[in-house]
Order: C-alpha cells, then structure tokens, then sequence
C-alpha cells in the first residue's frame, strides 16, 4: 500500500492553508505532489524531516498547475536536488522562463510578493517534463497517473496514485472538520464548461480519497464533488443573472459572499472557519474571474 504523507507548509504562518504531499516510492526515496511556494521551502524540509524523510532523495515532482502556490518552489528544488518537474505542456515553459508569470503576480501582489511568494527560480529546462493526458509515470514502482483537467486554469493536471487523486485546485477548496466546497476562481482563464468536464473525469476515476492542496485528504469524494459541482453551477447562474441586469464585478462579489457566508453559516462554520475561507479563497477574486467569464462566452 502507498504511503502519502500530508505536510502542512504553514503559509504565512499559519497552520492548514497550504498542503503537499510526499509519496514514498521506495524506503527512502519518495516523490512530492507539489512543492508549494518558495517561501515556505524551510517549511517543506522540517515537515519532511517529521516523516523520516530528506530532500537528498527526492526523486520528482508533479505540479497541478503553475500558479505560486503550487509550484513556486519547484525550481529551487529542482536546482538543489536535480529531479524532475513534472506539468500540463502548457505550463512548461513558465517553469522554466517564470517571467511572464512573475510580472503578472507583481502587478497584483506589488510589495507583497517576496514576503508570500518568496524567490521563484526558474527550473532547468532539461528538467522539465511535460505530460499527456493519461500519460503514466513510473518512479522506484510506483505508478502515477496523469489527467489534465482545466477549468481552473487551462494548464491544470490532476495526479493518480493508485485511489487517491491530487486535485490541485481543481477539486476545490475545504477545510478539515467542513464538507463546504468552494471553486476558486481568479482570472484569467476560469471555464466552466472544461471544469464540470474535469470534475467528471475525476468523478470516473472513481477515487477513495482527495488529496486537497487547500487543505488536506478527503476521504468522502463522490459528496465533495457534489457540492464542488452544485456550487459552480449556481454562481454561474447568479453571473450571468447580474451581467444580464447590467450588473459589475463588485455586485457579483457581494452577491456570492452574502450567499456563501449563508451557506457555511447554515453547516456550522464558526466566524474563523469563514474567515480561513475568505482569506484563501477572497471573493472579489472569485467574482473577477467568473464574470469575465461568462461576459467572454456572451459575447461569442
């Protein structure tokens, strides 16, 4: 039976933000899903360190998708330790040139970025290893899958080992002791369509547990997905609902937060829970990206 560790990188310092996991492939060796940002690579040693585990014998890592919170540390760990980075053939080039990706992160994080992100390197391109939908890689005996899965962003892959999936982003965003799944949402290439075809895709697969990069494994998938799904269906009603009235970003925003803080209300979510939810997943930023949206696909 494979081994997955969950370890918590404490982003910002504080605890259940950000998860990766470590998936042993031999008695030593193991691979990552995701490295998460580059500030928190300290982090990452320590919690490796806790599994009985050392970067000496990393031997590769599969990112869902490229965004700084996902893969930001890839390059550095690549650089430090030689492994290989798997990724969507669309997000290969921006791991190994991340330019382009670090001035659109500057233009939103401004001051910020170093103290969130940390110093993204680019990975070597020799390795950068790019896979196709399907693709299975084998490491030490151990097979992982790969699926790509847009919606979130079009560069996406979730990753299969054996009954358990890594999500990405892709499989929403939940918090441990919550069943409330909430679909991230940024600009610029949220589609709804491609993201109910990946939830489907998953949904095939049929896995037994969630491996969650906001935050940790889920072992109940089929009712994640349910909610995953329900929920991306009525936000796009509610956007496309306020384009129709000549509604804005703003107005879609606080229609979503006033709905959704309901909604977790209504499961029990105390006033930190909430805010745990806003703060990973800010609903200005939900509404942004789904009403460009659905403004995109109006006008088509």
């Amino acid at each position: 039976m494979t081994q997955i560790h969950t370890i918590d990188l404490k982003f910002l310092k504080i605890a259940e933000i950000i998860s990766i996991y470590a998936v042993r492939t031999s008695d030593d060796g193991f691979v990552l899903l995701e490295s998460g940002p580059a500030s928190t690579l300290k982090r990452l040693e320590k919690g490796l360190a806790k599994c009985g585990l050392s970067l000496d014998n990393l031997k590769a890592i599969f990112v869902t998708h490229v965004h700084l919170d996902h893969s930001g540390g890839a390059g550095t760990l690549a650089r430090r330790t030689g492994c290989p980075i798997y990724v969507h053939p669309r997000g290969a080039r921006h791991l190994s040139d991340p330019t382009k990706l670090l001035t659109s992160a500057e233009r939103v994080y401004g001051k910020m970025m170093t103290p969130l992100w940390g110093k993204t390197e680019p990975t070597p391109q020799d390795l950068v290893r790019s896979v196709d939908s399907g693709e299975v890689i084998e490491i030490d005996g151990t097979s992982i899958h790969a699926w790509h899965t847009p919606g979130h962003a079009s560069h996406h892959v979730a990753w299969q080992i054996g009954d358990a999936i890594a999500t990405g982003d892709v499989g929403g965003v939940c918090f441990s002791g919550s069943s409330h799944v909430l679909p991230p949402m940024p600009p610029p290439d949220i589609d709804i369509e491609s993201w109910l075809r990946s939830i489907t895709l998953m949904r095939e697969l049929k896995p037994k547990k969630l491996l969650l990069t906001h935050f940790g494994a889920f072992e109940d998938p089929q009712s994640h997905f349910e909610d995953l799904e329900r929920r991306i269906r009525r936000w796009t009603e509610v956007a496309e609902d306020t384009l129709a009235s000549g509604g804005s970003p703003n107005d879609l925003a606080r229609k979503l937060e006033e709905m959704d803080t309901g909604e977790l209300k209504a499961g029990g979510a105390g006033f930190l829970t909430i805010q745990r939810y806003r703060k990973l997943c800010p609903m200005n930023d939900n509404a942004t990206g789904l009403f460009r949206y659905v403004s995109r696909r109006t006008n088509v």
